[in-house]
């Protein structure tokens, strides 16, 4: 590096830009597996499964499900143990 050559970033957000298509790349793979986990009655909520880019921030990646009853299936009921398609995906850390 020659001296006297300097450097300024004029994006802050640059270094979470860089890293924004590995961290969509994990939540994809994250989706997948939860999908694969997800127990298959009909096969709705298997299907519903999503990646979404994050609201403020291009490093975060959100991973949903639109199904109505998703929310039960993850935490369980008084009734009904929970199954955590979700919870076993993000355990496993992507891999």
């Amino acid at each position: 590096m020659a001296s006297g050559v300097r450097f300024e970033v004029i994006d802050p957000l640059a270094p979470r830009k860089a890293c924004g298509q590995n961290v969509a790349d994990i939540a994809a793979t994250i989706r997948s597996q939860a999908a694969a986990n997800t127990p298959r009655d009909t096969g709705l909520m298997a299907s519903s499964w999503q990646t979404r880019p994050g609201y403020s921030d291009p490093a975060t990646t959100v991973v949903i499900n639109t199904a109505p009853h998703a929310r039960y299936v993850e935490y369980g009921t008084r009734r009904m143990p929970a199954r955590a398609p979700l919870g076993r995906a993000m355990a496993s850390g992507g891999t």
